[in-house]
């Protein structure tokens, strides 16, 4: 089936649909359905308006240091790519969905209002991710960043979005040298006992709560940030003199 034909199938859900807004790596065709094995209904291009697309998703430092979410825009927004995100709808089943979900993690689930090219208005979930405190923001790697860009060229996305994504900040690589690698191996014990209280803390209110999914996202995410504040301190200034 041609790309065009793959677009222009109908994009009303019933029932047993979902509609996701995707934004990310989700926009690769061969992520999507080859590597997710997910087999959409219908892909239509649209924009999210109301929130930005943010790289604030930790990753692994020094190869995939983050990776995209969409948060809420803030009131006072100006520059138009700061006030809307553009995306896809993809139309696929219950369980589908449900396997996505799980296989993101750390990621909530939003109802949102897409729109779509031709004014349409799409009911829509889609997974944001809140920002940790000693991780911030992070400019995604040149090979994710071209999951976005080949994705949005895909699927047709707007002219200026795709001049957006290509005009992204991508992570330089660093070579760290043997000494520097045995540091960082041996500092991985100690930071998940550093990170074991604070973790199990978080944990605990949630399973109070009655929830043992938000449970293992609030304990997985306190480790990184805890992870993250150590690459800040001790590490980060060895690899600015490192870049390849």
């Amino acid at each position: 089936m041609s790309h065009r034909a793959f677009l222009a199938r109908a994009s009303v859900s019933d029932a047993n649909t979902v509609r996701y807004f995707a934004y990310g790596s989700n926009l690769d065709r061969g992520t999507f359905e080859g590597t997710r094995a997910m087999k959409p209904r219908a892909s239509t291009p649209c924009v999210l308006p109301g929130y930005q697309l943010a790289f604030n998703v930790p990753g692994l430092p020094y190869v995939e240091p983050s990776f995209a979410s969409v948060r809420v825009a803030p009131a006072d927004a100006v520059e138009r790519f700061e006030r809307e995100c553009h995306g896809v709808a993809h139309e696929i089943t219950e369980a589908e969905w449900a396997r996505l979900v799980a296989t993101e993690g750390s990621y909530d689930v939003v109802d949102v209002d897409c729109v779509g090219y031709d004014g349409a208005v799409l009911k829509c979930r889609t997974l944001t991710h809140r920002t940790m405190k000693n991780f911030g923001e992070r400019a995604p790697s040149a090979r994710y960043a071209n999951l976005l860009r080949n994705g949005s060229r895909f699927h047709g996305l707007d002219a200026e979005w795709i001049e957006y994504l290509d005009a992204l900040e991508v992570f330089e690589p660093v070579d760290l040298d043997p000494m520097q690698r045995v540091a960082l191996a041996m500092s991985v014990g100690p930071t998940l006992l550093a990170a074991a209280p604070i973790a199990t803390a978080a944990a605990g209110k949630q399973i109070a709560n009655g929830d043992g999914r938000r449970a293992v996202i609030d304990a997985f995410l306190e480790t990184q940030d805890v992870a993250w504040r150590v690459q800040n301190e001790f590490f980060e200034p060895w690899i600015k003199g490192n870049r390849k």
